[in-house]
Protein backbone atom coordinates (compact mmCIF):
# COMPACT_ATOMS: atom_id res chain seq x y z
CA UNK A 1 0.00 0.00 0.00
CA UNK A 2 1.30 4.11 -0.89
CA UNK A 3 1.68 5.84 1.92
CA UNK A 4 -1.71 7.99 2.40
CA UNK A 5 -1.22 11.81 0.75
CA UNK A 6 -1.17 14.47 2.83
CA UNK A 7 -3.94 17.27 2.60
CA UNK A 8 -2.61 20.47 2.46
CA UNK A 9 -3.26 23.06 4.89
CA UNK A 10 -5.96 25.56 4.78
CA UNK A 11 -4.47 28.39 4.21
CA UNK A 12 -7.45 30.95 3.51
CA UNK A 13 -8.20 31.75 7.27
CA UNK A 14 -4.39 31.96 8.73
CA UNK A 15 -3.76 33.65 12.21
CA UNK A 16 -1.04 36.16 12.55
CA UNK A 17 -0.07 36.63 16.13
CA UNK A 18 2.90 38.62 17.37
CA UNK A 19 4.41 39.12 20.39
CA UNK A 20 6.63 42.75 19.99
CA UNK A 21 9.01 43.77 22.69
CA UNK A 22 11.59 46.63 22.49
CA UNK A 23 14.52 43.93 21.70
CA UNK A 24 12.92 41.20 19.69
CA UNK A 25 9.64 39.95 17.94
CA UNK A 26 8.48 37.14 17.74
CA UNK A 27 5.76 35.94 14.64
CA UNK A 28 4.13 33.09 13.70
CA UNK A 29 1.54 32.70 11.05
CA UNK A 30 -1.40 29.27 12.04
CA UNK A 31 -4.07 27.91 10.56
CA UNK A 32 -7.27 27.90 13.00
CA UNK A 33 -6.59 24.29 14.23
CA UNK A 34 -3.05 25.48 15.26
CA UNK A 35 -1.29 24.09 12.74
CA UNK A 36 2.29 26.23 11.71
CA UNK A 37 2.56 27.94 8.60
CA UNK A 38 5.72 30.22 9.31
CA UNK A 39 7.44 32.14 11.94
CA UNK A 40 9.83 34.53 11.72
CA UNK A 41 12.05 36.75 14.81
CA UNK A 42 13.21 40.07 14.61
CA UNK A 43 14.26 43.32 16.10
CA UNK A 44 12.16 44.90 18.41
CA UNK A 45 9.49 47.64 17.78
CA UNK A 46 8.99 49.80 20.77
CA UNK A 47 7.96 53.65 19.89
CA UNK A 48 10.02 55.07 23.32
CA UNK A 49 13.21 52.44 23.06
CA UNK A 50 13.57 50.81 19.68
CA UNK A 51 14.58 53.94 17.10
CA UNK A 52 12.71 55.19 13.99
CA UNK A 53 13.34 52.33 11.98
CA UNK A 54 11.11 50.10 13.96
CA UNK A 55 8.34 49.91 11.90
CA UNK A 56 10.11 48.87 8.79
CA UNK A 57 11.96 46.30 10.18
CA UNK A 58 8.43 44.98 11.53
CA UNK A 59 7.13 44.99 7.98
CA UNK A 60 10.14 43.06 6.91
CA UNK A 61 9.80 40.42 9.62
CA UNK A 62 5.83 40.16 9.11
CA UNK A 63 6.59 39.45 5.49
CA UNK A 64 9.39 37.39 6.38
CA UNK A 65 6.56 34.87 8.33
CA UNK A 66 4.12 34.98 5.87
CA UNK A 67 5.98 33.53 3.82
CA UNK A 68 3.73 31.89 0.74
CA UNK A 69 0.53 32.91 2.68
CA UNK A 70 -0.99 36.24 1.29
CA UNK A 71 -1.53 38.55 3.49
CA UNK A 72 -5.40 38.80 1.77
CA UNK A 73 -5.94 35.16 3.55
CA UNK A 74 -4.94 36.13 7.45
CA UNK A 75 -8.49 36.09 8.93
CA UNK A 76 -6.75 37.76 11.34
CA UNK A 77 -3.97 39.48 13.64
CA UNK A 78 -2.76 40.39 17.05
CA UNK A 79 -0.09 42.45 17.10
CA UNK A 80 1.01 43.11 21.04
CA UNK A 81 3.53 46.04 21.59
CA UNK A 82 5.85 46.61 24.75
CA UNK A 83 4.53 50.46 24.49
CA UNK A 84 1.70 50.45 23.27
CA UNK A 85 -0.41 51.59 26.16
CA UNK A 86 -2.98 54.46 26.16
CA UNK A 87 -0.10 56.85 25.73
CA UNK A 88 1.42 55.49 22.35
CA UNK A 89 -2.14 53.61 21.01
CA UNK A 90 -2.98 55.36 18.62
CA UNK A 91 0.26 56.00 17.08
CA UNK A 92 1.39 52.64 17.15
CA UNK A 93 -1.99 51.47 15.73
CA UNK A 94 -1.56 54.04 12.71
CA UNK A 95 2.14 52.79 12.27
CA UNK A 96 0.85 49.29 12.52
CA UNK A 97 -1.27 49.62 10.17
CA UNK A 98 0.57 51.87 7.56
CA UNK A 99 3.22 48.71 7.61
CA UNK A 100 0.98 45.84 6.91
CA UNK A 101 -0.72 47.82 3.92
CA UNK A 102 2.10 46.70 1.41
CA UNK A 103 1.52 43.05 2.67
CA UNK A 104 -2.19 43.29 2.28
CA UNK A 105 -3.89 42.67 5.38
CA UNK A 106 -6.31 45.18 6.14
CA UNK A 107 -6.63 47.25 8.83
CA UNK A 108 -10.08 45.97 9.86
CA UNK A 109 -8.67 42.59 10.45
CA UNK A 110 -5.65 43.67 12.82
CA UNK A 111 -6.08 44.16 16.54
CA UNK A 112 -2.88 46.31 18.21
CA UNK A 113 -2.64 46.19 22.15
CA UNK A 114 0.34 46.26 24.84
CA UNK A 115 1.99 42.96 25.48
CA UNK A 116 0.68 42.81 28.87
CA UNK A 117 -2.61 40.98 28.30
CA UNK A 118 -1.20 38.23 25.64
CA UNK A 119 1.68 37.43 28.49
CA UNK A 120 -1.41 37.09 30.96
CA UNK A 121 -3.21 34.75 28.92
CA UNK A 122 -0.37 32.63 27.97
CA UNK A 123 0.33 31.71 31.64
CA UNK A 124 -3.04 29.40 31.66
CA UNK A 125 -4.44 31.11 34.44
CA UNK A 126 -7.54 32.03 34.13
CA UNK A 127 -8.98 35.19 33.50
CA UNK A 128 -8.42 36.53 36.87
CA UNK A 129 -4.33 37.08 38.03
CA UNK A 130 -1.37 39.23 37.78
CA UNK A 131 0.99 39.69 35.92
CA UNK A 132 4.39 40.46 36.11
CA UNK A 133 6.32 41.37 33.56
CA UNK A 134 10.06 42.16 33.14
CA UNK A 135 11.75 42.62 29.49
CA UNK A 136 12.78 45.51 28.16
CA UNK A 137 10.37 47.72 30.42
CA UNK A 138 8.49 45.89 33.60
CA UNK A 139 4.87 45.83 34.84
CA UNK A 140 2.80 44.61 37.44
CA UNK A 141 -1.23 44.35 36.49
CA UNK A 142 -4.16 42.63 38.11
CA UNK A 143 -6.75 41.41 35.54
CA UNK A 144 -9.89 40.60 36.61
CA UNK A 145 -12.35 38.65 33.42
CA UNK A 146 -9.05 40.31 31.53
CA UNK A 147 -9.60 43.65 32.54
CA UNK A 148 -6.46 45.57 33.99
CA UNK A 149 -7.78 46.72 37.29
CA UNK A 150 -4.49 47.97 38.81
CA UNK A 151 -0.74 48.36 37.59
CA UNK A 152 2.47 49.19 38.81
CA UNK A 153 5.07 50.94 36.65
CA UNK A 154 4.92 50.39 33.08
CA UNK A 155 6.00 53.71 32.61
CA UNK A 156 9.12 53.55 30.13
CA UNK A 157 12.45 53.36 30.73
CA UNK A 158 13.09 56.89 31.46
CA UNK A 159 10.27 57.42 33.97
CA UNK A 160 10.71 53.52 35.46
CA UNK A 161 10.22 50.40 34.62
CA UNK A 162 12.02 49.41 37.61
CA UNK A 163 13.54 45.85 37.08
CA UNK A 164 13.59 45.97 33.56
CA UNK A 165 16.42 44.77 31.38
CA UNK A 166 16.94 48.38 30.30
CA UNK A 167 16.94 49.43 34.25
CA UNK A 168 19.16 46.99 35.03
CA UNK A 169 21.66 47.69 32.29
CA UNK A 170 21.36 51.19 32.75
CA UNK A 171 21.95 51.04 36.38
CA UNK A 172 25.23 48.62 36.03
CA UNK A 173 26.87 51.38 33.44
CA UNK A 174 25.85 54.20 35.64
CA UNK A 175 27.87 52.55 38.69
CA UNK A 176 30.62 51.82 36.49
CA UNK A 177 30.79 55.48 35.56
CA UNK A 178 30.72 55.87 39.40
CA UNK A 179 33.46 53.68 40.33
CA UNK A 180 35.60 55.21 37.24
CA UNK A 181 35.23 58.92 37.98
CA UNK A 182 35.63 57.95 42.21
CA UNK A 183 31.84 58.86 43.18
CA UNK A 184 30.78 55.84 43.89
CA UNK A 185 32.42 52.31 45.37
CA UNK A 186 34.80 50.11 43.31
CA UNK A 187 33.07 47.32 41.67
CA UNK A 188 33.84 43.85 39.24
CA UNK A 189 31.28 45.40 37.14
CA UNK A 190 33.54 47.43 35.75
CA UNK A 191 35.88 44.70 34.47
CA UNK A 192 32.59 42.89 33.19
CA UNK A 193 31.11 45.76 31.21
CA UNK A 194 35.11 46.52 29.79
CA UNK A 195 35.38 42.89 29.08
CA UNK A 196 32.02 43.46 26.55
CA UNK A 197 32.98 46.62 24.99
CA UNK A 198 37.23 45.47 24.69
CA UNK A 199 38.28 47.78 26.58
CA UNK A 200 40.20 47.64 29.84
CA UNK A 201 38.38 50.51 32.11
CA UNK A 202 40.02 49.50 34.98
CA UNK A 203 43.62 50.92 34.12
CA UNK A 204 43.53 51.98 30.45
CA UNK A 205 46.44 49.87 29.33
CA UNK A 206 45.57 46.47 27.49
CA UNK A 207 44.37 47.58 24.88
CA UNK A 208 46.18 51.01 25.41
CA UNK A 209 42.78 53.44 25.95
CA UNK A 210 41.73 55.14 22.74
CA UNK A 211 41.22 58.13 24.48
CA UNK A 212 43.75 58.35 27.34
CA UNK A 213 40.92 58.81 30.11
CA UNK A 214 38.73 55.04 30.96
CA UNK A 215 35.94 57.59 31.75
CA UNK A 216 35.46 58.57 28.11
CA UNK A 217 36.53 55.76 26.49
CA UNK A 218 33.16 54.53 28.14
CA UNK A 219 31.36 57.47 27.12
CA UNK A 220 32.25 57.01 23.90
CA UNK A 221 31.73 53.01 23.55
CA UNK A 222 28.04 53.41 25.28
CA UNK A 223 27.70 55.99 22.30
CA UNK A 224 28.47 53.71 19.26
CA UNK A 225 26.32 50.79 21.20
CA UNK A 226 22.89 52.87 22.47
CA UNK A 227 22.49 55.37 19.89
CA UNK A 228 20.28 58.17 21.24
CA UNK A 229 16.66 57.26 21.32
CA UNK A 230 17.57 53.76 21.72
CA UNK A 231 18.11 52.98 25.40
CA UNK A 232 16.58 48.92 24.84
CA UNK A 233 20.73 48.33 23.76
CA UNK A 234 21.36 48.91 27.38
CA UNK A 235 19.64 45.55 28.26
CA UNK A 236 22.28 43.39 26.88
CA UNK A 237 24.14 44.71 30.08
CA UNK A 238 21.15 43.35 32.62
CA UNK A 239 22.94 40.06 33.59
CA UNK A 240 26.22 41.34 34.32
CA UNK A 241 25.02 41.94 38.15
CA UNK A 242 23.56 38.15 38.42
CA UNK A 243 27.23 36.94 37.80
CA UNK A 244 28.80 38.73 40.46
CA UNK A 245 26.61 38.01 43.70
CA UNK A 246 29.45 38.68 45.66
CA UNK A 247 29.85 42.30 44.59
CA UNK A 248 28.18 44.60 46.85
CA UNK A 249 27.44 47.15 44.18
CA UNK A 250 25.76 44.34 42.09
CA UNK A 251 23.95 42.55 45.14
CA UNK A 252 22.33 46.19 45.84
CA UNK A 253 21.00 46.36 42.15
CA UNK A 254 19.53 42.82 41.98
CA UNK A 255 17.92 43.34 45.59
CA UNK A 256 16.25 46.63 44.57
CA UNK A 257 14.74 44.85 41.60
CA UNK A 258 14.00 41.66 43.26
CA UNK A 259 11.71 43.59 46.44
CA UNK A 260 10.39 45.93 43.59
CA UNK A 261 8.71 42.93 42.42
CA UNK A 262 7.73 41.05 45.34
CA UNK A 263 6.25 44.57 46.78
CA UNK A 264 4.39 45.21 43.76
CA UNK A 265 2.15 41.96 43.58
CA UNK A 266 1.84 42.25 47.43
CA UNK A 267 0.13 45.96 46.87
CA UNK A 268 -2.07 44.50 44.28
CA UNK A 269 -2.75 40.93 46.14
CA UNK A 270 -2.32 41.20 49.48
CA UNK A 271 -4.71 38.58 50.25
CA UNK A 272 -2.70 36.22 48.20
CA UNK A 273 -5.90 35.11 46.16
CA UNK A 274 -4.73 35.20 42.53
CA UNK A 275 -2.08 33.63 40.50
CA UNK A 276 0.74 35.54 39.11
CA UNK A 277 2.13 34.68 35.65
CA UNK A 278 5.72 35.39 35.60
CA UNK A 279 6.92 36.87 31.73
CA UNK A 280 9.74 38.65 29.82
CA UNK A 281 13.61 37.89 29.51
CA UNK A 282 14.37 39.34 33.00
CA UNK A 283 11.88 36.59 34.61
CA UNK A 284 11.45 33.86 32.06
CA UNK A 285 15.48 33.46 32.33
CA UNK A 286 16.83 31.34 35.07
CA UNK A 287 19.32 34.01 37.52
CA UNK A 288 19.07 34.87 40.97
CA UNK A 289 16.30 37.15 39.90
CA UNK A 290 13.80 34.54 39.01
CA UNK A 291 14.94 32.52 41.80
CA UNK A 292 14.68 34.39 44.74
CA UNK A 293 11.30 35.76 43.41
CA UNK A 294 9.52 33.21 42.89
CA UNK A 295 11.09 31.49 46.05
CA UNK A 296 9.47 34.53 47.82
CA UNK A 297 5.83 33.63 46.51
CA UNK A 298 6.53 29.82 47.44
CA UNK A 299 7.59 31.09 51.26
CA UNK A 300 4.19 32.84 50.97
CA UNK A 301 2.10 30.06 49.43
CA UNK A 302 1.22 32.23 46.32
CA UNK A 303 0.47 30.37 43.13
CA UNK A 304 2.43 31.27 39.93
CA UNK A 305 3.56 30.41 36.65
CA UNK A 306 6.42 31.11 34.20
CA UNK A 307 6.13 32.11 30.57
CA UNK A 308 8.72 32.66 27.78
CA UNK A 309 6.62 34.17 25.13
CA UNK A 310 3.32 35.85 24.66
CA UNK A 311 2.85 34.30 21.55
CA UNK A 312 0.17 32.01 22.69
CA UNK A 313 -1.64 34.43 24.27
CA UNK A 314 -1.78 36.31 21.20
CA UNK A 315 -2.85 33.21 19.31
CA UNK A 316 -5.67 33.02 20.98
CA UNK A 317 -6.72 36.37 20.58
CA UNK A 318 -6.65 36.01 16.93
CA UNK A 319 -8.21 32.96 17.13
CA UNK A 320 -11.64 34.83 18.91
CA UNK A 321 -11.09 37.87 17.11
CA UNK A 322 -11.45 35.67 14.08
CA UNK A 323 -14.20 33.81 15.24
CA UNK A 324 -16.66 37.04 15.88
CA UNK A 325 -15.12 38.15 12.96
CA UNK A 326 -16.92 35.58 11.24
CA UNK A 327 -19.76 35.49 13.69
CA UNK A 328 -20.18 39.05 12.53
CA UNK A 329 -20.06 38.80 9.27
CA UNK A 330 -22.55 35.60 9.20
CA UNK A 331 -25.26 38.11 11.01
CA UNK A 332 -24.51 40.49 8.39
CA UNK A 333 -24.96 37.86 5.88
CA UNK A 334 -28.53 37.09 7.27
CA UNK A 335 -29.55 40.01 7.62
CA UNK A 336 -28.91 41.44 3.89
CA UNK A 337 -30.63 37.99 3.29
CA UNK A 338 -33.39 39.44 4.81
CA UNK A 339 -33.36 42.11 2.97
CA UNK A 340 -31.89 44.06 6.35
CA UNK A 341 -28.86 46.63 6.33
CA UNK A 342 -25.56 44.71 7.20
CA UNK A 343 -23.82 45.92 10.17
CA UNK A 344 -21.12 45.62 12.84
CA UNK A 345 -17.41 44.90 11.84
CA UNK A 346 -16.45 45.98 8.13
CA UNK A 347 -19.92 46.36 7.23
Amino acid sequence: MGRPEERPLDTTRALLAADIGGTSSRIEVRTPKGQLLGAATGPGCNLRSSGPDAFTSLAATMREALGAVPGKDVAHAVLAFSGAGPAQHQQVQRATHEAAAPLGIDGSRITVTDDHLVAFLAGGVGDDGILLLAGTGAVTVSYRDRRPIQRRDGMGWLLGDVGSAVWLGRRTVQAVAADLDHRGPRTRLTELVGDMLDLDLRDGLLPPSPTGDTRQDLIRALDSLVPAGSPAGLGRFAPLPGTVLEDPVARDILDTAIRHFCATVRELDPSLELPVVLAGSVLATPGPIREEVTCGFEAEGREHRTVASGLPGAIILAREMAEDDTALGDMAGDDIAEGGTATGVGA
